[in-house]
Order: C-alpha cells, then sequence, then structure tokens
C-alpha cells in the first residue's frame, strides 16, 4: 500500500495534502491582508445629496474589502471629482498593486492639480518604469520636471518622447519652450515651425510669432497670427488611462467638457455616447441637449439634431440660439417658409436676440423686402453694435440699392467695431479702386496687405485691380 503512495522522489499524499493546506493558508493570510488594507484606506462615504440613485448605489455596492471593489471606488470618486477620496483608494491600490501604472499614474495627476509636484514626479518616474510605451506618462513627467526647473532631466524625458514618437507636438514644444529659456531662439524657431505644421497652428503659434518678431520676421509673425486665429484651440494630449473615467461620470457639466474634447479631436462617436449620458443625467439641462444638437449636426443627423434643438426651444423659449439653429436647420433642409417660422417665433421669445435679428434681415432681403430687412440688420446692430457681421451685410444691401455712401459709412462702423476685419478692408479698397482714388485705394490696400486673414487669391485680385485702374503696380 505504501508504494501506492509513495514513488522514488517524489512526495507522499500526506505531504501534498500538507503543502495544499500551507499554501491555502498563506493565501487565506494574504487575503486577510489585503482586506485589512482595504479597511484602513477606504474613505467614508460622502454626503452624496443631489447625485443620481444609480451613483450612490455603486458607491455603496464598492463598499466590499476586495481590491476590486476598491478600484471601482477610486475610478468612481476620481470621474465624479471627489479627489480626496480618490486619493486614499489610490494610497491604498498602490500598496496592493504596487506594478499596476494605472493607479500611479492617476494619483500622480490629481497630485499635481493639488500643486504635489515631487509627489507627483515621483510616481509619474515608476509608471514610466513600468510602462515605458506609456507616452502620456512620459509628456506629464516631461512637463513636471520642466515646471519645477529641473531643466536638464525636463529635456531629457522631452528627448525619450520623440525616441518613441518622432515629432509628437507637446514634445517638441516643451523642448522649445527650454530652448526659449536658454536664449536658444534658432532651435527654438525650428522646433516650434514643426509644431505648428503638425497641430495646423493650434498648438505653439504664440511662441512661433514671439519667435518670428525676435528675428524681425514681421510678415510670417503676421501670418501665423492670421493661421491660429482661423484653426481654433487645441485639445490636451489625449490620455486614455484618464480618459476613460469619463465612463464612470454621472455629473453632466464634467461629462459635456469630456465630450467637447472629443468633439474637437474628431471622435463624434465618443462624444455622442458622453452627451447622450449627460442628456439622461440632466434631461432639464438645455445646454448639454444644445451641445448634443451639435454634434449631432456634425454626424450629419439632422432629425436627431432637429429634436434636441426642438426640446430645447421647450424648456427654455429665451435661449435665442437653439431658434437660431433650428433655423438653419431648415434652411440647409430647403425649408424656408418653415425657417421663417422658427425664426419669427424666436424673436417673439427673444425680441432682443441679435442674431434672430440679422438671420429675419437676410430673410427678408432674399425676398426682396429690402427696406425691412435694412430695418432688421439696424435692429441686429442695435443689439450687438461691436461685432462687424451687421455692419457689413447692411452696406452690402445698400450698395445693392445703389446707396453708395452709406454703405461706405457702414463698412467703416464695422472697422470701428472689429479693427482689421479682412472683409470690411477688401470692400473700401475695393471700392477706392473702382471710385479711381488712388490715395484711398493705397490706404486701404497697405490695410489689406498687412492682413494675413484675406485669402491670397481675393489679395491678388485687389492687386490686379489697382495695376489694371492706375496703370502702375501697387508696390
Amino acid at each position: 500500500m505504501k508504494a501506492f503512495f509513495k514513488a522514488r522522489g517524489r512526495p507522499t499524499l500526506i505531504g501534498l495534502i500538507g503543502t495544499m493546506a500551507l499554501a491555502a493558508a498563506i493565501l487565506g493570510w494574504r487575503a486577510h491582508a489585503r482586506a485589512e488594507v482595504v479597511r484602513a484606506v477606504r474613505p467614508p462615504v460622502p454626503a452624496l445629496p443631489g447625485w443620481p440613485d444609480e451613483f450612490r448605489q455603486r458607491v455603496r455596492a464598492a463598499q466590499r474589502d476586495s481590491v476590486e471593489a476598491l478600484a471601482q471606488l477610486g475610478r468612481l470618486y476620481h470621474a465624479n471629482g471627489f479627489l480626496a477620496e480618490a486619493t486614499r483608494c489610490y494610497d491604498g491600490l498602490e500598496k496592493l498593486q504596487p506594478a499596476e501604472p494605472r493607479w500611479l499614474h492617476r494619483h500622480a495627476a490629481i497630485l499635481a492639480g493639488f500643486g504635489e509636484a515631487q509627489l507627483a514626479i515621483a510616481r509619474w518616474q515608476r509608471v514610466v518604469a513600468l510602462a515605458p510605451d506609456y507616452v502620456p506618462a512620459r509628456l506629464r513627467l516631461a512637463e513636471m520636471l520642466a515646471k519645477t526647473e529641473r531643466t536638464t532631466e525636463a529635456a531629457r524625458a522631452f528627448a525619450d518622447v520623440l525616441q518613441r514618437k518622432p515629432n509628437e507636438p507637446y514634445a517638441l514644444l516643451g523642448l522649445a519652450r527650454l530652448d526659449l529659456e536658454a536664449g536658444r531662439w534658432a532651435e527654438a524657431r525650428k522646433r516650434l515651425e514643426t509644431v505648428a505644421t503638425a497641430s495646423n497652428y493650434q498648438l505653439g503659434y504664440d511662441l512661433l510669432v514671439t519667435v518670428y518678431e525676435h528675428f524681425d520676421q514681421r510678415e510670417p509673425a503676421a501670418a501665423v497670427r492670421g493661421r491660429a486665429k482661423a484653426a481654433g484651440s487645441f485639445r490636451d494630449p489625449p490620455d486614455p488611462w484618464l480618459d476613460e473615467l469619463i465612463d464612470d461620470c454621472f455629473d453632466a457639466y464634467r461629462l459635456s467638457l469630456a465630450a467637447g474634447g472629443a468633439s474637437r479631436a474628431g471622435d463624434r462617436s465618443t462624444a455622442t455616447r458622453w452627451l447622450e449620458r449627460a442628456v439622461a443625467l440632466a434631461p432639464e439641462e438645455v445646454g448639454v441637449r444644445f451641445q448634443l444638437a451639435g454634434v449631432y449636426a456634425e454626424r450629419g443627423d439632422g432629425a436627431q439634431a432637429r429634436g434636441q434643438l426642438e426640446r430645447c426651444t421647450v424648456l427654455a423659449p429665451n435661449f435665442p440660439d437653439a431658434w437660431a439653429h433650428l433655423a438653419a436647420l431648415s434652411e440647409r433642409a430647403g425649408e424656408r417658409s418653415a425657417a421663417e417660422r422658427i425664426v419669427a417665433a424666436g424673436l417673439r421669445h427673444c425680441p432682443e436676440s441679435p442674431g434672430l435679428h440679422l438671420m429675419r434681415a437676410r430673410q427678408l432681403r432674399e425676398a426682396g423686402r429690402m427696406n425691412e430687412a435694412i430695418d432688421a440688420f439696424r435692429a441686429s446692430i442695435r443689439f450687438r453694435p461691436n461685432e462687424a457681421d451687421a455692419y457689413l451685410e447692411l452696406a452690402t444691401t445698400l450698395f445693392r440699392l445703389e446707396r453708395v455712401g452709406e454703405g461706405i459709412a457702414e463698412l467703416e462702423k464695422a472697422l470701428s467695431a472689429e479693427p482689421g476685419h479682412p472683409m470690411a478692408l477688401a470692400l473700401l479698397a475695393l471700392h477706392a479702386i473702382g471710385e479711381h482714388n488712388e490715395l484711398a485705394a493705397r490706404k486701404w490696400l497697405a490695410a489689406v496687405v498687412e492682413q494675413p486673414r484675406v485669402p491670397r487669391e481675393q489679395l491678388e485680385q485687389l492687386l490686379r485691380g489697382f495695376r489694371q485702374e492706375f496703370g502702375r503696380s501697387f508696390r
């Protein structure tokens, strides 16, 4: 019988049972120790008045003494702005799962926001060691090193990013900032030109203007200013380990901010999902519905956009933008009569809306009701005198009626409202050329040449017109 249970060089059955018992005991002790850590770090449940039932239920469900529950609790707290509570969760998770870089990364992001730079740096250094290919962590580490004036280390960290991702715009921008601080203007110019091109002049353009002006390169500086104004704003670099928290967010405002970033980055699917969630959480919040309508419209889903805008007009009839966008949808669909009814309804609720008066003026002009259109343009100007659009459209309407002097006066008012407005300058130059007024033509053409937002083909057309009219080139 003993031979059955024992073979040469192999453990006995009794020995195996003993080993398994010992392993089970060790595992049980470890589970107990983990539970003790979870209980020690888990924060008290904060007061949650006004929060959705689902959020409160998920917070209660995550009060279990397990690592998984603590991780879920940390996500919930971080995603919804309970940062002190999230920090306590991450403290525990770092002890329980020291090889998981996500806890360190998220914890570091909170600490950086609280101004705890050294603690954040230490954690991001550990993240880089654990996940060397996760570029967002390397960027955040480099930026924090630069902010704390550890410039040599920052430069090395930015260079490490470029080794993994050549021409990464944020890494180049970071190095360019270090170049400027050290007075290396030529190196900064080269890097900033690459950044501006890669980001369509949405990143680093302000520093590039400064560099061009340092080298007295006025024309490139002016061109960058014009390009940058047209390009819009640049989103923070994507950070999936932080961005994924939004799926646990129950705050409509935070969801709308995140959706705006996703939409600007071209991820309309994610933006739609987050905004639909925000609307479900705050169905009476007009701003979120309006934002969702805009994303639907960008995706070409006019029916969904229309539904959200119509709901906006019911929830907040004094919100003029909803009426204006609803009317614009009808106009694009060729439903002119519907658009006119919507604008009229909007003006009844929002009689001081400059945008709705401007839309009404255009509708009247298209219908040939010129005098009424002029009155509507003037109403738009009265309620928003500091923008050029209504002045310009009034001016072109007056030109159609051969009331040229009045039109020129409106163009000059447009320039008073928005100095350097490209269309106003171009129209004034064109008029002066047509009137064979060389002195005025030179004045306005000089301003057009200095305005980088005037399209090049339009500038070339004006220069040809000047040469034909006066028999000599402008320059």
